[in-house]
């Protein structure tokens, strides 16, 4: 299949989202989610899954690094859990005092 790059970074993308999906396949008899059902929630998956495409048009930018289909997929599937990971791990701040 003769996709863009970014494509590939995309359907990666896509592929951690039904990942997502798959861990929770078990209790969708009970109902969706209450966070699937929102549009915040969709916004930021739909932002997410650019995330793997724009990151793909970086490393291409760059010029020097030799993408192929499976290594841009596997940018896309990275992406986002890299970053949910990298914000999950952000210390809080100090509130600091009110006297």
């Amino acid at each position: 299949m003769d996709l863009p790059l970014w494509i590939w970074g995309i359907l990666g993308g896509i592929a951690a989202e039904v990942l997502r999906w798959f861990r929770i396949r078990d209790h969708l008899h009970e109902g969706l989610p209450d966070w699937s059902k929102t549009i915040a929630y969709w916004i930021v998956t739909v932002f997410m899954i650019g995330i793997g495409g724009v990151l793909v048009l970086l490393y291409q930018s760059l010029g020097d690094v030799k993408l192929n289909e499976l290594l841009a997929f596997n940018i896309g599937v990275s992406a986002p859990l890299l970053l949910a990971s990298a914000t999950s791990r952000t210390p809080p701040l100090d509130p600091g005092k009110i006297e």
